[in-house]
Formats: C-alpha cells, sequence, structure tokens
C-alpha cells in the first residue's frame, strides 16, 4: 500500500514539477522575452544575454545551468542534484518549445502583469510538488548551504536584484529594470496568494477585567465565532486578567468592538490579520500527511 501511495505521490509531483516550469516557459515566451523584459533569476540573465550572443534563451538556460548542476553535486548532494537535473531539463526543453509560439502583446505593461502572474501560478505548482526548475534554485541553496545566516528569501532577493541590475547594463535602459522589479512583485504576490489562499481572517486578542464568559457569549452568539479562553497576569499592575481569543471575518470585527464597548470600555484589544486559517468556519480542506511532497 505505502509503495502504492508513494508511487501517486511521485507521479503527483512530477505532473506538479512539468506544469510548472511550463508556465515559466510561456510566461517567457509569450510575453516578456520578445518585448526585452526580464523576471529576474537565471532565465532574467538568459533573456539579456541572448541580445548580445548568437544564442537561443533555452540554450544560455542549459549552458548557465550545468556549472551550477556540477557545484551543487559537491556541495548539495546526489538527491537535490539528481532532482534539480530533472527539473532543469524539463525548463530548458519547454522554453526551446515555447520559443515558437508568437508574442502576445508588445504592451510592456500588461506583458509584465500577464508574464508575472503566469511565473507565480509557475513558482505555485513547483512548490507543491517540491521541485525546482535550476538555475536560482540552486545559486540560492549553494548560498545558504555557506552562509545559513543569510535566509534563503533574502538570498532570492540578491540574486534577483543582481539580474535585474545585470539586464539595465545589457538594455542601457532603466526601465528595463523597473519593469522587472514589477513582474518580481506580481509574481511573489500571485504564488503568495495560492500559496496561502485568499480566506482571510483576523485575529482578536481581548484582555479583560470583566467576566469573560459575557463576552465570548455575545461572540458566539451574535458572530458565529468560537472562543477560546486563558488565564493571564497583568504584570504592571499585579492583578488577574482573563484573556480571550477568536479569529474571525474582517467584516465581523467592527460588530465585535461594538458590542465589546458595551461591555468592558476599557478592555485591551489586540488585532491581527492571519493570511490563512484551517478549521471549521474558514478553510476545512487539510491536506492529508499521506499527500504532503
Amino acid at each position: 500500500m505505502k509503495n502504492i501511495m508513494g508511487g501517486r505521490r511521485t507521479i503527483k509531483n512530477f505532473l506538479l514539477l512539468l506544469g510548472g516550469v511550463m508556465l515559466y516557459a510561456l510566461a517567457l515566451n509569450l510575453f516578456l522575452a520578445k518585448n526585452n523584459l526580464v523576471a529576474g533569476g537565471l532565465s532574467g540573465i538568459a533573456t539579456a544575454l541572448s541580445t548580445i550572443v548568437p544564442l537561443k534563451i533555452s540554450e544560455l538556460i542549459f549552458i548557465m545551468n550545468v556549472p551550477l548542476l556540477i557545484i551543487s553535486l559537491f556541495i548539495k548532494g546526489k538527491e537535490f542534484t539528481f532532482n534539480t537535473i530533472i527539473g532543469s531539463t524539463l525548463y530548458t526543453l519547454a522554453v526551446e518549445v515555447t520559443s515558437y509560439l508568437p508574442v502576445m502583446t508588445n504592451d510592456p505593461l500588461v506583458a509584465t502583469a500577464y508574464g508575472g502572474a503566469m511565473f507565480g501560478m509557475g513558482t505555485t505548482l513547483l512548490v507543491m510538488g517540491n521541485a525546482s526548475s535550476g538555475g536560482t534554485d540552486i545559486i540560492i541553496r549553494i548560498v545558504n548551504t555557506y552562509f545559513p545566516q543569510v535566509s534563503i528569501g533574502r538570498a532570492g532577493m540578491f540574486v534577483d536584484g543582481a539580474a535585474v541590475v545585470f539586464a539595465m547594463v545589457v538594455y542601457g535602459n532603466i526601465e528595463v529594470g523597473l519593469y522587472a522589479i514589477l513582474t518580481i512583485s506580481i509574481s511573489s504576490l500571485v504564488a503568495d496568494k495560492l500559496l496561502l489562499g485568499f480566506d482571510k481572517a483576523t485575529f482578536c486578542l481581548i484582555v479583560t477585567d470583566k467576566d469573560s464568559k459575557e463576552i465570548a457569549d455575545q461572540i458566539m452568539q451574535r458572530l458565529q465565532r468560537s472562543v477560546t479562553e486563558f488565564k493571564g497576569k497583568g504584570m504592571y499592575t499585579d492583578t488577574e486578567k482573563n484573556i480571550l481569543f477568536s479569529v474571525m471575518k474582517p467584516a465581523e470585527v467592527p460588530k465585535m468592538k461594538r458590542f465589546l464597548g458595551e461591555i468592558d470600555p476599557k478592555a485591551f484589544v489586540i488585532v491581527m490579520p492571519a493570511s490563512e486559517v484551517l478549521g471549521e468556519g474558514f478553510k476545512e480542506s487539510w491536506m492529508p500527511a499521506s499527500k504532503l511532497p
């Protein structure tokens, strides 16, 4: 049974990898490359280089990946490198196959928006499949190995920034860099939204001296939201405090403030955004352990 589940998971991850690199390639060839726009990373460097050397973008991506994969073999080991070879090979082939497609628009702003969004969707599929398309990911992992104090996110920012600066120098146009920053921002935003979900919620923490049950009853009856209580102590006043926390939709927060103001105008309230909430009343689709990458 475990072998069957493992086989299904492998097939699913491969399909996610294939979908991710195809979206990357389509974003590159349908919107970005033919408009002289870059999206950071190795593909951005290859796009800029293709204008000054007689090589295709796919060929440049392949050439630049080779030394990185060799370095990765010694630093990150065989398993990571083998998986990355598969991803980078598929990405190179996808870029080559889609390079013959016509550009969808010549408007750089429209191309930036759609290209960035498609890159973000591709990133989402790769993360879900625990996969890598090579290039930037190899550099980031190597940097993180030697400099663990540098987070993966920060390392990625440095690599993308270097690609943007390189493209600006090659094209001799600062607008290229501005569009690149916009493309990367849209890509990150789309990936975050898809990975974390669109169901925004608000986390409310209420510290009160009043009867906590009265406040909790109002939240549960009026808003139909659950409440959890725990005891605390105000160190400044040296008094016992009732602490309630509840998660609700942003639109429900004003209602909570109104009846809380009637019950305890002196209550101390913290309202914070929650990017994702799993459980009853919100997103109920947990990912079973068997489906984790």
